[in-house]
């Protein structure tokens, strides 16, 4: 299905307008009739343990589509992130061909593009320009739970403040109410330069970025090719090699060595512990559990075009698609309308799953497919093997404490500390700051949702300290910013 934004008029380059969400009654009304005439297939009878197997169990998708069809209020909702959310647009241009142009003697330049963003500032003179890049099925809504506290100045234990920051969010071109790109070769590396464009624009000379999964790919990409403004990057569980012999022998023998003895013999772990070598073991024993994202995307993006007649007509057919994509990613459980999550057991209720959807939906699904198989495609060259001096810091889960772990001397079991590194990070480039975390975890969440208090202090924690230890080269006389007293006309996007 075919979207329309309408709008009053055509934005100058250069002009940033506050923008709110309005989704017009006939375009709700048409998606109430298409949830109405679904017809919902049959599904093979199976083991209980065994219906994800499949796909989507039949058990969870129905009362998902009675909940959307019956119970889900989108104005509620429309209006609850036009004010948790402070949102903006601006038309921008990019001085760059795309990075994968059709055919060799063929450049193709992105065009000129509204960018929608979300952008909230920190009152404080030292906060840190943070560039939060999304990823998929996610959008702009995956900073909701994290855009308060991160602007907020907190007190550290032991005097001072933690560091804060001035929050920009965008939607990547083609997701939520970015124009999309339509020419070929549009993906991680042309948003990098996107996103790297409206920093420059909102008056921001440099930044910081924080990705996961494929935000984490957009954020690699902007240290590759924009490293003189893209200061420092932060992500949690990066999907990485295995540490390799050419650069680092001496990592890469401890690294084998544990893994043979599966880091339980204390004297040949070498600070890695079991739950290390789980993402390498369950791609060898576990096929149908947690997949990498090229797996999760992987029958959506070989010929998105095709899938896009599916799920650019169906509401439900994107929702499973949704749903899918975060049980294969996260794993966490889909709580009924009428359950609470708890911080011990995270879960998604049945209205961040809608709410999820509609962000596909409104806009139509056919732009992120299209920029998944661009992704994909970028991927395969492995953004790790380019040299890159911009640092990093990494936050990463480890599972509780199981059987046979190494123990500590004294008999206990070593605690998560930031000192010691991750057995994934051991290649990085330039690594400065690393966390690991103690929690029940497949290490493939989605954290800014699930787990957005952990989060929020690894940022303030990692980008505070390189700052602090003189690693983030912060330009002492920029005080460019983004100006929030200029006079912003409001505009309703209407879908």
């Amino acid at each position: 299905m075919a979207t329309i934004v309408e709008r009053d008029r055509e934005e100058e380059v250069g002009e940033v307008k506050k923008y709110d969400m309005h989704v017009s009654l006939r375009y709700l009304e048409l998606t109430k009739r298409k949830l109405e005439l679904t017809r919902l297939p049959r599904e093979v009878t199976v083991a209980k343990d065994q219906k994800w197997d499949y796909g989507v169990p039949k058990g969870v998708l129905e009362p998902l589509v009675d909940f959307w069809l019956q119970d889900y209020d989108w104005r509620a909702q429309e209006a609850l992130l036009n004010v948790s959310l402070p949102q903006f647009r601006v038309r921008i241009t990019v001085d760059q061909d795309l990075p994968t142009s059709p055919a060799p003697d063929v450049r193709a330049k992105i065009p000129p593009l509204r960018m929608h963003f979300v952008h909230k500032r920190c009152a404080i003179d030292n906060a840190i320009p943070l560039l939060y890049c999304h990823g998929w099925p996610g959008s702009f809504i995956e900073v909701s739970k994290m855009i308060d506290p991160l602007t907020q100045p907190v007190e550290a234990p032991g005097g001072g403040e933690m560091q804060a920051f001035h929050v920009v969010a965008p939607s990547i071109p083609g997701f939520g109410f970015s124009d999309a790109v339509m020419d070929e070769g549009f993906g991680p590396r042309g948003t990098a330069d996107v996103f790297d464009a409206l920093m420059q624009e909102l008056g921001y000379e440099w930044y910081v970025v924080h990705g996961v999964g494929w935000g984490m790919k957009v954020a690699r990409a902007l240290a590759l090719q924009h490293p003189s403004r893209c200061l420092a990057v932060h992500t949690v569980s990066p999907e990485l090699r295995e540490p390799s012999t050419p650069r680092t022998f001496g990592v890469w023998l401890k690294y084998k060595i544990a893994r043979l003895t599966n880091g339980r013999i204390r004297p040949l772990s070498f600070g890695f512990v079991p739950s290390d070598f789980d993402a390498h073991r369950s791609k060898d024993k576990d096929v149908n559990q947690r997949l990498p994202d090229d797996d999760v995307i992987h029958p959506h993006t070989a010929r998105p075009q095709t899938s896009s007649y599916a799920l650019c007509d169906s509401p439900v057919a994107l929702l499973s698609c949704i749903i899918d994509a975060i049980y294969l990613t996260s794993g966490v459980r889909i709580l009924g309308p009428d359950d609470t999550p708890t911080q011990a057991t995270p879960a998604w209720t049945y209205t961040d799953i809608v709410n999820w959807t509609m962000m596909q939906w409104l806009p139509g699904p056919e732009a992120a497919l299209r920029w998944l198989r661009q992704a994909r495609k970028e991927s395969e060259e492995h953004l790790w093997n380019r040299s890159c001096n911009v640092p990093m810091g990494v936050s990463t889960y480890r599972q509780k404490s199981t059987e046979g772990e190494a123990p500590a001397a004294g008999g206990k079991k070593d605690a998560p500390t930031a000192s010691r590194q991750p057995a994934w990070t051991a290649d990085i480039p330039n690594l400065q700051w690393t966390k690991r975390r103690e929690g029940e975890t497949t290490g493939r969440d989605i954290p800014a949702w699930e787990k957005p208090d952990d989060v929020v202090l690894d940022l303030r924690e990692c980008f505070g300290d390189l700052a602090r230890r003189g690693i983030l080269e912060v330009p002492s006389d920029d005080d460019r910013a983004f100006d929030d007293s200029v006079e912003l006309e409001n505009v309703h996007g209407r879908v």
